[in-house]
């Protein structure tokens, strides 16, 4: 694959910007972002379908993760005895994990840049967020001996300057028996590769600079983690629309038309699993695309080493 001249593959195994933008420049870059999302006609609801997929990725991960801090519960169960907890996460976003964890009994906290996207879907849990560079929060939080049952970093590590010092500070905040989600993009995939070689898609549309700064593969988050402390438990994919790509009537990127009906597809995939079949087969099904390197993106369930 011809990689595009601003990035560079590094010892660890994934691709990241070669120039890094300046904390302040990035937080002035997000701050702006902010700015204009609060003057835009951001969006106050979702549809039903967008909100059942939500609520079912959350099950799926809930019960991952119950699975593996608890592997003597039922192979399909999330009853009443695996609820309670403490839960932190990082990045929080419109609060949608936390206000399900909250759901589950779970003591919660969410850190983010701005309160303005939780206050749209979660007002009720703004008590529950700490607005700031999460960095600064993190070492906060490392500082008073803090630590939690679960972690989440839900499409976060790909935007941070240093994902590997992220990583370490989530090492840290980790309980002996906790868990944290890694949720990324599946970037520089072979699938991706026999795209280009193909001449599917004219570019490698996954490069977003500078709202991305790292892109990572299976490897390459293996690599990392190994590098903080962690173990790499378990990973699953996510449903892989980049399928759509091999077929001209459904190639989204080279026709920007067709982008919301495989969206829709997508949706109604992962809802119709999910609504069928049982918790312990959806996760089989998804880690088996990510056994093959399929999936638009890599959910890994990390503890520590």
């Amino acid at each position: 694959m011809n990689l595009p001249d601003t990035l560079r593959l590094n010892e660890f195994g994934f691709h990241e910007i070669k120039h890094k933008p300046s904390p302040e420049e990035l937080r002035h870059y997000y701050a702006q972002r902010y700015y204009q999302e609060e003057r835009t006609a951001y969006p106050t609801s979702y549809p039903p379908e967008e909100l059942e997929h939500i609520e079912g990725k959350l099950r799926l991960r809930y019960w991952v993760l119950t699975q593996l801090r608890q592997p003597d519960v039922g192979s399909d169960t999330l009853s009443a005895s695996t609820s309670g907890g403490s839960f932190l996460d990082i990045g929080c976003g419109e609060g949608w994990a936390l206000e399900y964890f909250q759901r589950q009994n779970w003591e919660v906290l969410g850190l983010d840049f701005s309160s303005f996207s939780l206050e749209k879907f979660q007002p009720a849990l703004r008590a529950h967020l700490r607005t700031g560079d999460l960095y600064e929060e993190l070492d906060k939080l490392v500082e008073a001996g803090t630590q939690f049952d679960v972690l989440w970093l839900d499409n976060v590590l790909e935007h941070v300057l240093e994902p590997a010092e992220l990583l370490r500070q989530c090492r840290a905040l980790v309980k002996p028996q906790g868990v944290l989600m890694v949720d990324v993009p599946n970037d520089f995939s072979a699938l991706q590769q026999h795209l280009l070689d193909t001449g599917k898609i004219d570019r490698p549309f996954w490069v977003v600079l500078p709202d991305h700064l790292s892109y990572f593969n299976h490897n390459g988050l293996r690599n990392l983690a190994a590098a903080t402390g962690w173990h790499v438990a378990k990973v699953l994919a996510d449903q892989p629309i980049d399928l759509n790509l091999l077929n001209p009537a459904t190639n989204y990127i080279m026709n920007r038309e067709l982008g919301k009906a495989a969206h829709q597809a997508r949706l109604e995939q992962d809802n119709f699993l999910l609504q069928t079949a049982p918790l312990v087969a959806v996760a089989t099904y998804y880690e088996g695309l990510a056994g093959v390197g399929l999936g638009r993106s890599i959910v890994a369930f990390l503890q520590p080493a």
